[in-house]
């Protein structure tokens, strides 16, 4: 489905929900509904109409490309547009409108919050959607395959990380999805740490999360390795990691329930007597965003969201020893009918230990 189609797809929906008009003006959400990338602007939608409002920048590109109507952005065609349409209050998204850009709506329109107006429709992928993903993905498993390649004693995790970067730029990727995260040893026991100088030594454990961006869709996946055999204690958190993992992913399939996949990891790790060090969900849907809806944790607002065909997400159990080392084990799944696909190979704990 094109841009065209899930601007329809929309207005359907406020049809649906009874919503006179709503303004999307999220760069992101631009892009999902338009093709166009626009750093600002601003969309009106209501049941049967879509009008976009850009500043003199866009206009032109606008115009020509847009399968909507595009005018010069102010407040006052925008007021006009909402009356002509008999549209007595204007729907915002209550989680990326600023609080000025609130006021400044307010003076002039009778304004209602929506929390993600976008969320029902972005979080179910169409299938260019799902073909971008997987091309960002394959992108992905060459950069790691790159990384593992290089890996010697002596380097550092930023020469890692930039020989990746380099690595994937050359390749294709219009950019990283997020600082990759190469993390030598006891570096490895911080889930979201930042690459330094660190030198790779015999015996390290090297924690590999990288993320790549291939038409406008990202990937993300973790991996750990070993620069020799691993440590009895790494060895037991890869051992139940891995096995968290694998239960989690026999409840990806549609009908559960988000919070069902990682109940079923935090049950491995509690009888491991591991849960204390597991600090984050299991996972999170991927997509025009590295980080978007849904969120697969026991208590999250999407807990009880049902799995359906065509969600993306990753699922991504880890454990974290301080001063000790981590490790995380992260894929991107897709729900089909059936169940799921993995859009990566496997790594046991053997094809992980390098010599």
């Amino acid at each position: 489905m094109e841009a065209q189609g899930r601007a329809v797809a929309f207005q359907r929906m406020l049809k649906e929900r009874k919503v006179a008009a709503c303004v999307i003006e999220n760069p992101v959400d631009l892009f999902y509904l338009t093709g166009l990338e626009l750093s600002e602007g601003t969309l009106v939608a209501t049941p049967n109409k879509t009008h976009l409002f850009v500043d003199g920048r866009y206009l032109e590109a606008a115009k020509e490309k847009a399968s909507l109507p595009v005018s010069l952005q102010s407040l006052e065609k925008l007021q006009a547009f909402l009356k002509k349409e008999g549209a007595g209050r204007l729907s915002f998204d209550a989680h990326k409108t600023s609080y000025l850009r609130y006021k400044e709506l307010k003076k002039r329109m009778v304004l209602h919050p929506w929390a993600l107006p976008l969320k029902e429709l972005r979080v179910i992928k169409d299938a260019g959607e799902i073909e971008a993903l997987k091309k960002s993905a394959r992108l992905l498993w060459q950069g790691f395959e790159e990384i593992r390649r290089s890996l010697r004693v002596g380097m550092t995790e930023r020469e890692a990380a930039r020989q990746f970067e380099i690595f994937c730029l050359k390749k294709g990727a219009e950019r990283l999805g997020f600082s990759p995260i190469i993390a030598f040893g006891a570096n490895s026991s911080m889930p979201h740490y930042r690459s330094a100088e660190t030198r790779l030594k015999r015996g390290d454990a090297v924690l590999i999360d990288i993320g790549v961006v291939v038409d406008h869709y990202h990937s993300d996946m973790t991996r750990v390795l070993f620069l020799g055999p691993p440590k009895a204690k790494m060895r037991r958190l890869y051992e139940a990691v891995h096995a968290a993992q694998k239960e989690a992913l026999k409840l990806c399939r549609p009908g559960v329930k988000v919070k069902e996949p990682d109940a079923a990891a935090r049950r491995v790790f509690r009888k491991e007597k591991l849960l204390a060090y597991y600090p984050h969900s299991l996972g999170h849907g991927v997509g025009l965003e590295v980080h978007e809806p849904p969120r697969l944790h026991v208590k999250s607002q999407d807990k009880d969201l049902q799995l359906k065909p065509g969600m993306v997400f990753t699922v991504e159990p880890g454990l974290y020893l301080p001063s000790v080392g981590g490790v995380r084990y992260e894929d991107t799944v897709i729900i089909t009918d059936a169940g799921y696909e993995n859009l990566y190979p496997t790594v046991e704990l053997g094809d992980a230990i390098l010599q």
